[in-house]
């Protein structure tokens, strides 16, 4: 395929990669077809993807697995806004994807009746317009620790519901809001930040990774990683052997260690509070040092007080909710370290910051609920699938049909 081609819906109708006999085949509006074969590493990727078709039309791509499942997934134009259509983003915790995953594939396995209907709703609501359900980082390293039939049919699930939203890797909202943090302490115009949650390629993956797209990317790496991503996203979630997790012992230990210290120390509560938040910030000042830096044009640190700090991280979306949670958790002598915390505390906040909705698990969800009321923040956290739902209809969420007067299609009433 040498012949230069302009990318434009005028000239092509469909391009499809069949993973099966290693071929691309073109499909242009006037009929015409060309075909060629893969070279590596387009030829070596994807073991469970069978094809891979843009639709130019549409502006979709459908991957479809060697068990013959089908999913769509809905491109990326770098040129235009997301297009939610009004769709508000309901952010999933990974046990309750397990929920969703449950009500298609064995729905007499969910024991609370109320939970079995909120995911139904859901479903419905996701398959038919109605909301976005992006996918995490979280969400890729928590799916890769099932194996066989039951990893398929989560995966396939969060493939099929998500239709390729993403909400960005939280270390890169992170890094944003720090940048955003000292140019608003410098009183220097902020940067805008790119949407958090979008259906940019490989965004839920750090920057800087191979998977992702960056200022350097072209025009035609950009839209060739529009149309490998799902499958390789797709393929990652649907693989049968269950790959070992790292038990993040250094960081558990570590984190162990901060709040023993702090609960040792014979002090008032409101100074221990002062003292946890000061090593939230000595842990994660790094962040704020390279922007600070770049900005003064100094080798400076930024420097600020306990009465300070509160006032500069209560403001960032994800910050201001993820200090709270270290804060919350090294005051409390109780807490057990886990490595799943880092997974939850990061991604959770990052959703309640960006989402409309989140559904969370307990613990992390609870404290993110209380901790959105102290900073004077909507209550968006939710830890059940039929509160979730409950609140979603009740701010007057539907779905196409729904909007359209299709009663057939419309939802279940919660009580």
């Amino acid at each position: 395929m040498t012949e230069p081609f302009r990318l434009s819906s005028d000239i092509f109708k469909y391009w499809q990669i069949d993973y099966e006999t290693n071929s691309m085949k073109i499909v242009f509006q006037d009929g015409r077809a060309l075909k060629d074969g893969l070279t590596p590493p387009e030829s070596t990727a994807n073991h469970y993807i069978s094809s891979s078709v843009f639709d130019w039309e549409h502006w979709w791509i459908f991957s479809t697995t060697t068990r013959g499942h089908t999913i769509i997934t809905e491109g990326y134009n770098p040129h235009s806004p997301p297009p939610l259509n009004g769709r508000p983003s309901v952010y999933l915790d990974q046990n309750h994807w397990r929920t969703l995953a449950d009500a298609i594939h064995h729905p007499t396995g969910i024991d609370d009746p109320l939970e079995l209907i909120a995911a139904v709703e859901l479903i419905h609501l996701a398959a038919d317009g109605g909301i976005v359900l992006p996918l995490s980082m979280g969400h890729m390293i928590e799916t890769s620790g099932l194996h066989g039939d039951r990893r398929y049919e989560v995966g396939v699930t969060m493939a099929s519901l998500s239709k390729g939203w993403q909400i960005r890797n939280p270390l890169d909202l992170w890094k944003w809001e720090a940048t955003a943090t000292m140019y608003r302490h410098l009183k220097r115009p902020t940067p805008v930040m790119p949407p958090a949650i979008s259906t940019e390629p490989g965004s839920l993956y750090e920057s800087g990774a191979d998977l992702g797209i960056n200022d350097r990317t072209s025009e035609n790496e950009i839209f060739m990683a529009m149309l490998t991503m799902p499958s390789v996203t797709l393929n990652s979630l649907i693989e049968p052997d269950s790959m070992p997790k790292d038990e993040l012992n250094s960081w558990v230990d570590r984190h162990s260690r901060i709040t023993r210290q702090i609960n040792a120390l014979d002090v008032p509560k409101n100074e221990r509070r002062n003292i946890a938040r000061r090593r939230y910030w000595n842990e994660n000042i790094a962040f704020y040092v390279r922007p600070y830096r770049a900005l003064t044009n100094s080798l400076d640190s930024p420097i600020f007080s306990d009465r300070e700090l509160p006032k500069l991280l209560a403001p960032s979306p994800m910050v201001g909710l993820v200090s709270e949670l270290f804060v919350r958790r090294f005051m409390d002598k109780q807490v057990k370290w886990r490595r799943n915390d880092l997974i939850d505390m990061f991604h959770l906040s990052g959703a309640a910051a960006y989402a409309d909705y989140v559904c969370a698990e307990s613990h992390t969800g609870t404290q993110l609920r209380t901790t959105q009321k102290a900073l004077g923040r909507t209550q968006t956290v939710y830890t059940s699938l039929h509160d979730l739902v409950r609140a979603v209809r009740a701010n007057g969420v539907k779905s196409i049909s729904e909007r359209i007067g299709d009663s057939d299609s419309a939802g279940v009433e919660l009580e």
